[in-house]
């Protein structure tokens, strides 16, 4: 439909744009296939309505051969000593329509990710729809964002959508308000979220506020980003459980990143970034046993009918805006440098303080020509220190016990977990 009121408009008023991504993956160390294929397609429309009104959209086709994560997780499963339980009970898993693919309906391959309607005033621009929301200046994670999102190990891919009204109000030349008014996807629960912000010297603070209605949560915060000769910036938010239930009530906790960047005249440039991130809400331990509470949002598991055997709630009640590593303290270190106009590299380090597992992400991107990126990333997980953790799980801590009631009965999900993945892409510019 969308397509066709385009299709409709005048010539002179549209444009189109995007990319088609072709991507290859090659996972070391795990059990099953090893290879996986990535075709994405995401072109762009856009359409100028009148003098102060423009209508966009960006539709995504995404597509996947090879290795999946839901057929390795019922492969450790039926291998495991809870197979003949599950054969005893009936238990069923999911099939795709389409396996060779995964698919089973449109929606599996085709969604809309960028629908939205803007209007520019005197006074105030709004954009109302679907649309990617990203508050913060700390890298690669933000206290301060009211919808956070970390692609620490999904560097090629844009932010995800949100159903929203937003409006940006500027006040003079460096002050500026925003106000989001937003839902879930299924348009049942409501979001809020406001952002002053004030520009003085070198530097430009914002106060924050955010309410999230599905998960009952809210934060407070503050993000300062400035230079003195090096950048600098602090943000920093608290988490506010606000459901009525005193069952499970969380107690407010921290959530903050302070860092420095410097840029050296190395070749085309350098960019040396260093930061301290905090969860108030982490443990300094890593307990294995949280990949189990995580099962129900990462893949479908088994339908046993009555019987209650994995103890797995298919319906998740984690706060899906909570902080996306589970640890407390973590140091962050990253190179950027341009080889040449052509040429990049990209090297990104994350180290858990807690119990010493780190993660390695090196990116090396050149551009042939204006419409072309070849990347080729590597995902390394190690330990500096301890016997593994959250960003390099052991062995042993991939051994997950279930309760099926009766007994406790163990996985073996070692065969799940990379030792180190290579990942090839190229994406075309239109």
């Amino acid at each position: 439909m969308l397509l066709l009121l385009l299709m409709a408009l005048p010539l002179r008023a549209q444009q189109a744009d995007g990319y088609l991504e072709l991507r290859a993956h090659a996972y070391a160390g795990v059990e099953g296939d090893f290879l996986e294929f990535v075709e994405l397609l995401r072109p762009g429309f856009s359409a100028r309505l009148g003098k102060r009104l423009v209508l966009a959209s960006t539709v995504e086709l995404d597509l996947h051969q090879g290795r999946s994560l839901q057929q390795e997780i019922q492969r450790s499963f039926e291998e495991s000593d809870l197979g003949p339980l599950m054969d005893l009970a009936g238990c069923t898993w999911p099939q795709e329509g389409n396996e060779f693919l995964g698919i089973s309906q449109v929606s599996d391959y085709l969604s809309v990710e960028r629908l939205t309607l803007d209007a520019y005033t005197p006074h105030v621009d709004l954009r109302l729809g679907r649309q990617a929301i990203f508050w913060g200046s700390a890298f690669m994670v933000n206290p301060t964002d009211p919808f956070p999102e970390v692609l620490l190990l999904e560097p090629w891919k844009p932010r995800t959508g949100v159903n929203a009204l937003r409006s940006t109000i500027p006040m003079g030349k460096r002050h500026q308000f925003q106000a989001v008014l937003g839902s879930d996807d299924t348009f049942q629960k409501l979001r809020v979220a406001g952002r002053a912000t004030i520009g003085f010297g070198l530097a430009d603070l914002s106060l924050v506020g955010a309410w999230r209605q599905e998960a009952q949560s809210a934060i407070a915060g503050v993000d300062l980003r400035g230079t003195l000769g090096v950048g600098y910036w602090f943000e920093g938010a608290l988490h506010l459980d606000t459901s009525a239930s005193t069952q499970d009530h969380q107690a407010p906790y921290e959530e903050l990143a302070v860092g420095l960047d410097y840029s050296l005249p190395l070749m085309d440039g350098l960019v040396i970034t260093a930061q301290y991130y905090r969860n108030g809400a982490g443990a300094v331990e890593y307990d294995p046993q949280s990949l189990v509470s995580n099962l129900g949002g990462v893949v479908e598991m088994p339908d046993c009918g009555d019987v209650d055997l994995l103890s797995i709630d298919q319906e998740s009640d984690t706060d899906p805006f909570a902080p996306f590593f589970s640890g407390r303290d973590y140091a962050m270190l990253s190179l950027m440098l341009a080889i040449n106009p052509d040429l990049s590299f990209t090297g990104l380090w994350v180290q858990n303080l807690g119990d010493g597992s780190a993660m390695a992400v090196p990116v090396l991107t050149t551009y042939p020509s204006s419409w072309l990126q070849l990347s080729a990333a590597a995902q390394l997980p190690f330990s500096l220190w301890g016997a593994g953790g959250e960003l390099h799980p052991s062995d042993d801590d991939l051994l997950i016990s279930f309760d099926t009631g009766t007994t406790s009965l163990a996985v073996d999900m070692s065969g799940l977990l990379p030792s180190a993945t290579i990942i090839f892409w190229s994406r075309f510019n239109f």
